[in-house]
């Protein structure tokens, strides 16, 4: 269970900002993606857009500088081949990674409507049951 819990918030942030290449740093979704979905059901505005994009962006970066070279090496690796890598992270890097998730969920939905948060909520409800 608190597995799921770390990685609600890291799917979330996939969410918004799926490229063909994960995690890839583009400004907008690309066309077919889950993060373009999300934003359409969503009906995210482009400032709400490029609010999302720039939270994933810091987020990553703190969390990408938390991580050995060959930690951030495996990392890439598995993005190129579309895989979830094994860091074999430190007690001490989850939980600061995890605070930096937690962070940037407190920071995406503020940046949503009241209405968006719920359909939000939903999304991830339903997210959750079919897992």
């Amino acid at each position: 269970m608190k597995m799921k819990a770390l990685l609600l918030p890291a799917a979330i942030m996939v969410m918004f900002a799926t490229s063909p290449v994960i995690f890839s740093h583009a400004a907008v979704a690309a066309p077919g993606s889950r993060a373009e979905a999300w934003q359409a059901k969503l009906n995210l505005t482009p400032e709400q857009k490029a609010k999302m994009e720039e939270i994933h962006k810091s987020s990553e970066q703190q969390i990408d500088a938390l991580l050995t070279p060959e930690q951030r090496t495996q990392k890439e690796q598995a993005r190129q081949q579309h895989k979830r890598a094994n860091l074999n992270l430190t007690a001490d890097q989850k939980a600061k990674m995890k605070e930096i998730r937690q962070t940037a969920k407190t920071q995406m939905q503020a940046v949503l409507t009241p209405e968006q948060q719920q359909q939000w909520k939903q999304m991830r409800q339903q997210k959750r049951q079919s897992q």
